[in-house]
């Protein structure tokens, strides 16, 4: 057992991130896998390790200033401890997380991963998963012990309703609404139904004690706060743009006469010059008042049919449209460009409608800027109250419960680097 006052709590997300000497021998896996997966493997986790060592050497250095033991020398001694040791529990305050209990919420996503990303890619991100799906384990037991002997009475009746809202959603969205097919799958992983209940109710029981605990201590922001938080994230009130993309697109490749024996540089110079005057041709006809999709069907080699309507884009599109789209993105609507040369060919560009980019005033995101700003405060009171919990608290050798949950983890499926 260690002592959590040890650990602050980003030294705590290092640790269990970031410790211990081995790699690839944390996830298990065939014994019969092939070396060079292996040693990607080995590869992926040793930079791993040393990048979040070195980030917990800067975290304590800045949060253990008032003494007490070093926190590196901790995290030696722990993995000095407990290199021999597997554990498939982890203690907190005379509780018992269980692996199945950091893996069934990640499980599904770990699966998609292991299935579809190079294992040098897997490993660093199925470690940050469970770290973080152990650290929010830890707090909700840390939090839950402090929460059960001091919730008001009043909220009592509410939290129960809450247990049932979850509980009913679940059922009605996984299992059709049908409690039996619920209770046969919970039996099937060995769960019961008064189980879970008991692990959502210590979510609502946390979650509630922490608001009833800071949201009255929150507080209005003031205007200049919510002035400087519109215009840091200015963006997120900005609704995203698209544009209708009309485009008469003359390659000169489609001038060459493929019929008859070639002269390679005068042919391309000659296609060159015709698919210039076709643009030329293009562009006086539009000038004239000829409609833009009428132009396109007569002269547009891409998008005829079509009247050389591309549909709506966001941004710039790649390739050798690249050059024309990016003029396009600077036409105003209903405006319609010069003769654009590139990649051997001609372009003409109208930009049609343009839906969004309608930016929202302040004074009409000031309630949801208001709100932001408090959920901020809120989270950052949670997070010191949680530090000061677990400056208090005893917490088991997390290292290698961390090691077994990996290994119990989905494996990557794909070979190499």
């Amino acid at each position: 057992m260690i002592r959590a006052r040890q650990l602050p709590v980003l030294a705590l997300l290092a640790i269990i991130a970031g410790c211990g000497g081995g790699s690839a021998d944390w996830f298990g896996g065939s014994d019969s896998g092939d070396a060079k997966n292996q040693a990607a493997v080995d590869d992926a986790l040793s930079a791993y390790h040393e990048r979040m060592s070195r980030d917990a050497s800067r975290r304590w250095m800045a949060s253990d200033d008032a003494g007490g033991d070093d926190a590196s020398s901790s995290v030696n001694r722990v993995s000095a401890d407990d290199s021999q040791v597997t554990a498939d529990t982890l203690e907190v305050l005379d509780q018992f997380i269980t692996v199945d209990e950091v893996l069934e919420p990640i499980r599904e996503r770990l699966t998609q991963m292991a299935s579809s990303m190079p294992p040098r890619r897997y490993y660093e991100a199925a470690a940050e998963m469970v770290r973080a799906r152990i650290v929010e384990i830890v707090a909700l037991h840390l939090i839950y012990q402090r929460a059960s002997g001091e919730l008001p009475e009043h909220l009592q009746s509410r939290i129960d309703k809450s247990v049932d809202d979850m509980e009913r959603e679940r059922i009605n969205r996984d299992f059709g609404g049908r409690e039996t097919t619920y209770e046969n799958d919970l039996a099937r992983r060995g769960e019961s139904r008064e189980k879970i209940r008991t692990k959502l109710r210590r979510v609502v029981v946390a979650e509630s004690y922490v608001r009833e605990k800071f949201l009255p201590m929150v507080g209005e922001p003031s205007r200049s706060e919510i002035e400087a938080y519109y215009r840091r994230h200015k963006g997120e009130f900005t609704t995203e743009s698209r544009r209708e993309l009309w485009m008469i697109d003359i390659p000169a490749a489609a001038f060459l006469d493929r019929t008859r024996p070639r002269r390679r540089a005068q042919d391309i110079a000659d296609a060159i010059q015709r698919a210039r005057q076709s643009a030329v041709d293009a562009e006086r006809e539009l000038r004239s008042g000829v409609p833009f999709d009428q132009v396109a069907r007569k002269y547009s080699k891409f998008k005829q049919e079509d009247g050389g309507n591309w549909g709506f884009i966001r941004e710039p599109l790649a390739s050798r449209w690249e050059v024309p789209s990016k003029r396009f993105f600077k036409l105003h609507e209903g405006e319609i460009s010069e003769v654009i040369e590139a990649e051997d060919s001609f372009f003409i560009v109208k930009c049609g409608k343009v839906e969004g980019g309608v930016t929202t005033p302040l004074s009409a995101a000031q309630p949801t800027i208001a709100r932001a700003i408090k959920n901020e405060r809120f989270e950052s009171m949670k997070a010191d109250f949680l530090q000061k919990e677990l400056d208090k608290a005893n917490i088991g050798a997390i290292e290698p419960f961390f090691r077994h949950v990996l290994r119990s983890a989905p494996q990557p499926q794909l070979a190499g680097r």
